[in-house]
């Protein structure tokens, strides 16, 4: 790493903050990409699932964040459980469409009301960021639950409604923990 600063402080005259700055993006990308990796090969049978869920959560906690845990095992752990719970287990529930739609519903409420949760290393958004956050999440929910309504059930529907609750209900604990001022860094 030493000689990545030095090469950055020689060629590109950065002072110490944005080499920080540059360290911490590249620690977070790999910390990122190697928990993609570490679950996409625990759920190497699901692994289509796996992928689409992935990109509904991200879609989801790109726009309007969510709970945050500030060590590495920590989210990992909540990360798997959380994807897992979404392609494996949850979907043996089987529910009526008119009931996923309403809990869709439900759902931009809850994103409408609550989100964005930002990580505690992160600034808050400005109030136009916020709503148009609010606007991106709330419109790919309601095109979520058109789609629901639209195509017949599929393993991917499913994978999909129950990563749009789960994503709702840890955007309210994650909201809940952050007014309380949890300490914990789980």
């Amino acid at each position: 790493m030493e000689m990545i600063q030095k090469y950055l402080k020689e060629k590109y005259q950065l002072g110490g903050y944005q080499i920080a700055q540059i360290e911490y993006l590249l620690k977070t990308m790999f910390s990122e990409l190697s928990k993609m990796i570490v679950i996409g090969f625990l759920l190497h049978d699901r692994l289509t699932l796996y992928l689409f869920a992935l990109c509904m959560m991200l879609y989801l906690r790109c726009s309007t964040g969510g709970l945050h845990f500030y060590t590495y095992l920590g989210c990992l752990a909540s990360t798997f459980l959380y994807i897992w719970l979404a392609i494996a287990l949850l979907p043996n529930i089987l529910l009526p469409s008119y009931i996923q739609t309403f809990a869709l519903l439900i759902c931009m409420v809850v994103c409408y009301f609550v989100g964005p949760v930002t990580s505690k290393y992160r600034p808050q958004p400005s109030p136009q960021r916020s709503r148009h956050c609010i606007c991106v999440t709330c419109s790919g929910i309601f095109l979520y639950a058109l789609i629901l309504y639209i195509i017949p059930a599929s393993p991917f529907a499913a994978v999909g409604f129950w990563v749009i609750i789960l994503h709702s209900l840890q955007l309210l604990v994650a909201k809940i923990r952050k007014k309380g001022g949890a300490k914990n860094d789980y």
